[in-house]
């Protein structure tokens, strides 16, 4: 048995071994677990069957390999290399995004990939030099830890980082935990910045702001939420969905870095 805490919910579970086929890869005896039993309301309204772990060995529940790792060895990717493209597009159009396993989608993405080392072999875990709104009020301002995630939808952080940033572009809170903003203020808004690796990374409130319909009322919430991770080099922001809907992600296992570059978006009709 295994037991998994995620940041909304746990499973427990049993390891099973099979035969993974993703799109036209096969990959034989891969481990992995079976959720047994999940309490809470999380996996009831999920409308994902489970959880593709795409991190370091270490971060395994139990010692086995994931999936990419198995890939590697068992060589059915030409490049220890996999990358994310993550549609704008909320519709049933296509492409909704792309998970390509063994290399990267040239037509995907513009200009040279900026390369970062790993600086812990867990999670993706890079380092981050600073984050900004509108140019001032730097947060991290020596630097902290950042680790990218595609499995988190909005961009996270520090709690008191995150409540001062809702301030600074005007997200109040409403009691789910939400924060919401008035959409007519959509084009006077701040734009945050993330500094990574020297090359400035900024978002737009087109970008980090989700609108959301609620019978014929448009609500804007923020794309930034507070969530505490403590690791031994201090604590973690994750750039999640938000972040990597505009940067095309690269997850080179071979030299142990994750490179982002702009993606390309069709121009929405």
């Amino acid at each position: 048995m295994f037991g998994i805490h995620y940041g909304s919910g746990h499973l427990l579970g049993v390891m099973a071994r099979d035969t993974l086929k993703v799109g036209g890869l096969t990959v034989l005896n891969q481990e992995f677990g079976e959720s047994v039993y999940e309490p809470g309301a999380t996996f009831v309204m999920a409308r994902f069957d489970g959880v593709l772990g795409m991190g370091y060995p270490s971060l395994a529940e139990i010692l086995g390999n994931p999936v990419f790792d198995n890939m590697m060895a068992q060589k059915t990717v030409e490049e220890p290399v996999f990358s994310f493209y993550l549609s704008r597009r909320t519709s049933n159009s296509n492409p909704e995004g792309e998970l390509l396993l063994g290399g990267t989608d040239e037509a995907l993405y513009t200009g040279p990939i900026n390369w970062l080392p790993v600086t812990a072999k867990g999670y993706w875990q890079i380092k981050m030099d600073s984050v900004a709104v509108q140019g001032v009020s730097s947060f991290c301002p020596r630097g902290c830890q950042a680790i990218v995630d595609t499995g988190t939808s909005l961009i996270a952080g520090p709690t008191n980082d995150i409540l001062s940033l809702q301030q600074l572009i005007g997200a109040t809170p409403t009691n789910i935990g939400e924060f919401l903003i008035d959409c007519v203020r959509l084009s006077s808004l701040p734009h945050v910045t993330f500094v990574l690796g020297g090359k400035e990374y900024t978002l737009t409130a087109e970008h980090y702001i989700r609108k959301e319909m609620l019978g014929d009322k448009q609500l804007c919430f923020s794309g930034f939420q507070a969530v505490d991770i403590v690791s031994p080099e201090g604590p973690l922001w994750i750039l999640g969905d938000v972040f990597l809907t505009e940067f095309y992600s690269v997850f080179d296992r071979g030299q142990d870095q994750v490179g982002f570059a702009a993606a390309k978006h069709p121009v929405e009709d």
